[in-house]
């Protein structure tokens, strides 16, 4: 299996324009190996707008597309995979989804595949309608050999890269994978987000490292340094999650003012957060209200005080060594905390914090899925 930054050859062999002078038609051979898939791209005569994607046929079908044009062949890399370049926030991914309209697995947005056809794709397209034209016109034969254009070659860059992240979409009847860099993204061709499943391991494993440390831990600061840890860490975990899911809010239309607002709502303050969102978009952290009846609560009210009190203490934690100052006593609701004393975090707490944010999160991820779904 190749690893992050790996160069995947695209494909081998020669492509081959064949002139046939008795009625001046040119002909497309493709042969070598290294490639397992491949679609076609329709160009312009004057070779400078790229007009429609098309699936490659098999022998007798017949192939709609514009025309006049000409067929670029457009072949995988050897994983069966193309390169592409976002339209928008202009991030690199690979993805055997390459037909229709695709969605951006980093900002979420949605265009035409052709926009989303990579840079190294682009220079080849030129280098194939080059020798297709010199071909045409010289009425000679001409070939395109991949082994003499490498990624080596400043004009060439026609070999994939392998990224960070490779997933598997597990939507009912799509399947498409995806490799990115960092792990959270979405579905280029159903536009669903991985993040449940990822989010849902992540806590899985830090609550079987809480049962590991309270059962097999015994000496009580070795603890406490472990449940300060997993305070300070599900809440990073749970800004991730929210990082992500925004990129999907801000599909939506919006006004400039409330698209800057949103790019800036804070997920380290999720009670803040779930106010926001429920303002601007009637969904939130605390309750699901998809089924357009009585919104049901998740997080139980009688939660709030506690998660309100474990965010301040989270913060002191990062940012004052755990020592608490007036800020604190003033925003926590902590009548038990005394001004310039370290406080601590024991085993209940820990794991309550950790389910109270889980279920914050997995209620967002449902709000969040559901407004699309209907919208």
């Amino acid at each position: 299996m190749s690893e992050f930054k790996d160069k995947i050859p695209a494909a081998g062999g020669e492509v081959e324009f064949l002139y046939n002078p008795a009625n001046g038609a040119i002909a497309t051979r493709i042969s070598g190996v290294g490639f397992r898939a491949m679609y076609l791209v329709a160009v312009s005569m004057d070779g400078r707008h790229l007009l429609s994607d098309v699936p490659a046929g098999g022998i007798g079908q017949t192939m709609v597309y514009p025309k006049p044009s000409v067929l670029t062949y457009i072949q995988s890399d050897e994983q069966g995979m193309w390169g592409r370049n976002c339209p928008f926030c202009k991030k690199y991914f690979r993805t055997n989804h390459v037909m229709d309209v695709t969605c951006c697995p980093y900002c979420a947005t949605g265009a035409p595949s052709l926009a989303f056809i990579s840079e190294a794709q682009r220079t080849y397209i030129r280098a194939f309608y080059d020798s297709f034209g010199r071909a045409y016109t010289g009425k000679k034969n001409t070939s395109l050999n991949m082994a003499d254009i490498t990624d080596q070659t400043s004009a060439w860059h026609y070999s994939e890269e392998k990224q960070q992240f490779h997933f598997k979409c597990n939507t009912k009847d799509c399947h498409t994978e995806t490799d990115i860099l960092g792990q959270y993204g979405y579905c280029p061709q159903c536009g669903r987000t991985n993040a449940r499943k990822l989010f849902v391991e992540r806590m899985d494993k830090m609550l079987i490292r809480w049962d590991e440390v309270k059962n097999k831990v015994s000496d009580r600061q070795e603890r406490g340094a472990i449940w300060e840890e997993m305070t300070v860490k599900v809440l990073s975990e749970f800004e991730a999650l929210g990082k992500h899911l925004r990129c999907k809010l801000l599909c939506f239309p919006m006004t400039p003012n409330r698209r800057k607002e949103l790019e800036k709502l804070n997920f380290q303050k999720p009670l803040k957060a779930d106010e926001l969102l429920v303002q601007w978009f009637d969904i939130g952290l605390l309750e699901w209200a998809g089924n357009g009846a009585t919104p049901q609560r998740i997080v139980a009210s009688s939660e709030l005080a506690f998660i309100k009190k474990m965010i301040q203490r989270r913060h002191i934690l990062i940012h004052n060594g755990g020592i608490v100052d007036q800020e604190y006593l003033e925003l926590s609701g902590d009548t038990a905390a005394r001004l310039n004393e370290r406080i601590g975090i024991d085993s209940n707490e820990a794991k309550r914090f950790i389910d109270n944010v889980r279920r914050m999160a997995e209620n967002l991820l449902d709000n969040v899925e559901y407004a699309f779904e209907k919208r």
